[in-house]
């Protein structure tokens, strides 16, 4: 082999180092690796330079140490900051401005990426271990910049400290500039000697040459026989000024369904008040789990923290959002109306109904309504004074103050249902949520308290639960309502007619939704037939769901609903005998 295609040879070994990936880029790092018993380091950084300088970068001076301006004591000078990395001797090179500004303190060096970057994008910083992840919170878009700040020298390692950046931030801050990136190294390895260092090597205890944008050296330890110290210095343009950077935020314009020609920003301001678009509520789906946004379920809109919101919005049928289009391109930001457009739909597209959140409101307020209604009712009976909140936990009225949205345990039933793919995993989770907003909210104290009360033997109720206890007290209602029989002084007999019941229905819903949301948490057995078996609770036949539960999601919701209107009437029948 030629000296030429050793060296090309060992540059492709030693430069097989990962420091880039898809979505980010490692500007700076400074790490020892230990690879086959010898030791690596890398010792990177980046410059942001005028792309005419590139071509006058020698790979022999560059250096990622970063110089500093020294604190002076003199009571006649002035410190002023600064900071820099030597590219080469040209003017512009020997003081290029560094993308990470570090330090070394002893045995300690410090990575911190440029304060300019930061403010570029108004980043906000977030402390993760050992880590500060800064976040774009305007979009939102979170670990713009990765840093991992301090590094530790203990012969011979360098513990690990990188900085790195989402790589369309750094091409557009480089856009902004009107700078190139340029990444220049260091890279220190023990190799073992074999025939081709040796043939580069010759007579001589070292070997430097310049190739291409490496400059190789190589050379022998007085100590070590076997083992010889490569070293790798260079440059890499990571981004060049004149590929005619564009952001992916520059403002266009959008063709929307029902919207002759494109709409711009402009057109909508001036052309286009009071005209409306159509997105799908599958919309709302990347805001629902999330809880830096407030998503109103009643009208389809979002507000995200105080940056920016959707509003004027009113949710149309079973899946559509109707938005004035004026007030859309007002203060929305502009990657935000991109993903809007993404779910831009027709009329004709919008399935006539009830949306999921419309459903979920109805089937709360009849909740409440039980609670309330039960709790007047038993404290007739049982000569209590207990609160509606006392029976299911809920203050309706600190809700209706707070807002519903700020109701956790309703906020989960409202989200949205994909109508063409509801998948069964996404519909056992639906049926846990409302299960938890239905059943656990109720207080086991105070029902066990009037069952009591009404006769019911504590030897046989000590193992009911809530669902058990709310059950023994409609039967007795039932009953009651039934037959005539006196409330207070004809209990006896209520109590052992209740027993009788055993074909009571008024409940099979919410059991049937226990069933449900217990294939959650179980894993063995037959699954299917459970499943099927739950379904049939809500009269859904299992054959026509097709692998989608959207249908069978909506049917539950309505199932729930007359379940608790059948309760309210028969309580609210009592009360009024």
């Amino acid at each position: 082999m030629t000296n030429d295609e050793i060296i090309s040879a060992l540059i492709r070994e030693v430069m097989d180092v990962e420091v880039s990936s898809d979505r980010y880029i490692t500007v700076a790092e400074l790490k020892t690796n230990e690879i086959n018993g010898s030791f690596e380091t890398i010792d990177t950084n980046t410059a942001i330079i005028p792309a005419k300088l590139i071509g006058k970068i020698k790979p022999s001076h560059v250096n990622p140490f970063v110089e500093r301006v020294g604190v002076s004591h003199n009571d006649h000078s002035i410190y002023k900051p600064g900071f820099w990395l030597y590219l080469s001797s040209p003017s512009g090179l020997r003081k290029a401005e560094p993308l990470v500004v570090s330090w070394c303190s002893g045995n300690h060096t410090t990575l911190t990426i440029d304060q300019g970057f930061l403010s570029a994008f108004k980043l906000s910083p977030r402390l993760i271990d050992d880590r500060i992840c800064w976040d774009d919170l305007s979009r939102p878009q979170y670990d713009v910049v990765q840093n991992r700040l301090l590094s530790e020298y203990n012969f011979p390692y360098h513990s690990e400290a990188y900085v790195r950046i989402q790589k369309d931030y750094l091409e557009e801050y480089l856009s902004l500039r009107k700078r190139s990136a340029v990444q220049i190294f260091i890279i220190q390895r023990e190799v073992f000697i074999n025939e081709n260092l040796l043939q580069l090597l010759g007579a001589e205890d070292y070997f430097i040459q310049e190739f291409e944008q490496y400059n190789i050296r190589i050379q022998r330890f007085n100590h070590k026989d076997n083992i010889i110290r490569l070293e790798i210095a260079g440059y890499k343009v990571l981004f060049e000024q004149g590929c005619n950077l564009k952001s992916q935020y520059e403002p266009t314009g959008h063709y929307w369904k029902g919207i002759d020609g494109m709409v711009t920003s402009q057109r909508a301001r001036n052309e286009l008040a009071f005209e409306y678009v159509y997105v799908s509520d599958d919309v709302l789906g990347k805001y629902e789990e999330n809880d830096d946004y407030e998503v109103y379920p009643d009208y389809g809109s979002i507000r995200y923290r105080n940056q920016w919101s959707v509003t004027n919005c009113e949710r149309i049928g079973k899946n559509g959002i109707k938005i004035e289009v004026k007030k859309l391109y007002e203060g929305t930001p502009y990657e935000v109306i991109n993903f809007w457009n993404t779910f831009s739909i027709g009329l004709s597209e919008i399935i006539q109904g009830e949306t999921i959140a419309v459903r979920a409101k109805r089937l709360t307020q009849k909740y409440f309504l039980f609670g309330r209604t039960f709790t007047e009712l038993f404290n007739q009976i049982c000569g209590l004074s207990l609160l509606a909140s006392d029976v299911i936990t809920l203050v309706q009225e600190d809700i209706e103050y707070n807002g519903w949205c700020d109701f956790p345990d309703y906020k989960p039933i409202t989200h949205h249902v994909n109508l063409r793919s509801f998948s069964k995993e996404q519909f056992i989770s639906r049926c846990k949520k409302l299960y938890i907003l239905l059943a656990e909210n109720l207080k086991e104290k105070s029902l066990r308290k009037i069952v009591d009360l009404l006769g019911f033997s504590q030897v046989e109720t000590r193992d009911y639960r809530g669902l058990k206890l709310l059950e023994l007290a409609l039967k007795y209602i039932y009953v009651m309502h039934e037959s005539g029989l006196h409330p207070v002084h004809d209990k006896l007999i209520i109590v052992e007619r209740a027993k009788e019941q055993k074909n009571f229905a008024y409940l099979s819903k919410i059991f049937a939704l226990n069933a449900i949301r217990q294939l959650d948490a179980h894993k063995g057995g037959d699954l299917k037939t459970k499943l099927d078996v739950a379904l049939t609770g809500f009269n859904i036949q299992p054959k026509s769901i097709a692998n989608n539960y959207a249908n069978a999601c909506e049917t539950v919701y309505e199932g729930l609903d007359f379940m608790f209107s059948n309760i309210n009437s028969l309580l609210l029948n009592c009360l009024n005998r």
